[in-house]
Order: C-alpha cells, then sequence, then structure tokens
C-alpha cells in the first residue's frame, strides 16, 4: 500500500493556494483596503469616508470587499442616508468579495471587528501582519509617537485587539445604528488618516 507524505501534500496545497500571493514590503503600496461581512455598510463606508477626507491629491487610495460580500449590491439602506447628509459621494459603489490579489496589493487591511480578522489570517495567514481592526488603529495612533510610521508601526503591533475596537453591524438595524456606525468610521479615520500624512 502506497503511503503518503501528508506534510508534503499540505505544504503543496498551500503552495498552490498562495501561488502568486507574496507580502510586499509595506512602503511598495499606498492603498488600504477596509474589510467588513457584506461590503455594503462599514466597509463601504470606510472607503468613501477617507477617500473624502485624503482629498483628490493624495498618494493613499483606498478600496473595500468583504468576508461574505453581497456581490453587486449598493450601499445598505441608511447607510446611504447618513453619507449623503455628509456629501459624501458612493453612488458607484458595488460590493465585492475580499480576494487574495486585494490583499497583497494593499499596504494595510482594516477590519471592523475581530471575527473578520480570524477569517482572513486563517485564509490568508502570511498577510496577518498588514491585518487589524480600524478603531485599533486609531486608538493605537495616541501611543505611536509623533514620528512612526504608521505603517510600519501597524506591521510590528503585538497587542491584540480591545473590546472596544469592534465596530458593531448596523446592517437592518435601522437608522440609530447606521448613523452611530458611520459616526464611529469617520471619528477613527479622523485620526488616522492625518497619521498616513494625507
Amino acid at each position: 500500500m502506497a503511503q503518503f507524505n501528508v506534510g508534503a501534500l499540505r505544504k503543496g496545497r498551500m503552495e498552490r493556494m498562495n501561488e502568486g500571493l507574496s507580502v510586499r514590503e509595506p512602503h511598495s503600496q499606498k492603498k488600504i483596503l477596509f474589510v467588513c461581512t457584506g461590503n455594503i455598510a462599514r466597509s463601504a463606508s470606510a472607503q468613501y469616508i477617507a477617500e473624502q477626507l485624503v482629498g483628490p491629491e493624495s498618494s493613499w487610495t483606498f478600496d473595500s470587499a468583504g468576508t461574505g460580500a453581497v456581490v453587486g449590491s449598493g450601499v445598505a439602506p441608511f447607510i446611504d442616508a447618513e453619507l449623503e447628509t455628509r456629501g459624501i459621494k458612493f453612488k458607484h459603489h458595488r460590493a465585492k468579495q475580499v480576494t487574495g490579489e486585494l490583499l497583497e496589493s494593499s499596504a494595510l487591511v482594516l477590519v471592523m471587528e475581530k471575527e473578520h480578522l480570524n477569517w482572513l489570517v486563517r485564509e490568508w495567514p502570511q498577510c496577518r501582519p498588514k491585518i487589524h481592526l480600524l478603531k485599533q488603529m486609531a486608538r493605537v495612533r495616541e501611543s505611536a509617537g509623533r514620528r512612526a510610521d504608521p505603517v510600519t508601526f501597524m506591521y510590528q503591533l503585538g497587542e491584540a485587539p480591545a473590546r472596544n475596537d469592534k465596530l458593531d453591524d448596523p446592517y437592518r438595524k435601522g437608522a440609530d445604528a447606521a448613523r452611530i456606525a458611520v459616526e464611529e468610521i469617520e471619528l477613527a479615520l479622523t485620526k488616522i488618516i492625518p497619521w498616513l500624512g494625507a
């Protein structure tokens, strides 16, 4: 009876799964990917709020995706109203599923809750240094020091997310939940965007 080297089989499978996927130097890209579940509420809001905060001349770009995206959908009800009241452009949004290519092309991947981080790390463990919670990055900004490079600092961050770093999902929870989510995203990004030098 033939014997199989299970370790070699697993290694070969991982190599095929990760073919062409590598974690580039953090400074080789200037893109942040925001990730939530459906890519129609939290991560979409973060993308378009960030784009508005940096302005058209910034070298930073932003994208968003979902771990279980409602592919092709626009921004969720109530979230759209919150973004409109802030004058944020989002009408062209179409939800998409996160991929290895999206992760690879991003300097940082900012997620909304620990479940998103855990899912991404299970699928793409080599990308762990770049994946953090949005509110976590905003929180640690104060301890980073004025001159700390944000991408390098986050790559070296060893602490686990705190309970308060979770950004609750407002989907199908009404106008108040949508308002709170968008306000929390906006507050976090007003701390992160200046840190990027954008």
